[in-house]
């Protein structure tokens, strides 16, 4: 829950620097969120695959 906060802030505090220095931060967390659904979420996802598959054969 920690974690969630700092980013929630880490994100406020960058929507709200950035249109200081012409950076277009709507655009810019749009590309990320599309990188971070692209190649982030993926390796996640196998990781926890790979767990649930060794818990289901250290069960057996």
């Amino acid at each position: 829950m920690k974690n969630l906060v700092i980013g929630i802030i880490i994100l406020f505090a960058i929507w709200l620097i950035f249109p200081f220095f012409g950076i277009n931060t709507s655009y810019m967390i749009s590309n990320l969120i599309e990188w971070v659904t692209k190649f982030i979420l993926p390796w996640i996802m196998l990781y926890w695959i790979i767990r649930l598959v060794k818990g289901i054969e250290k069960a057996k």
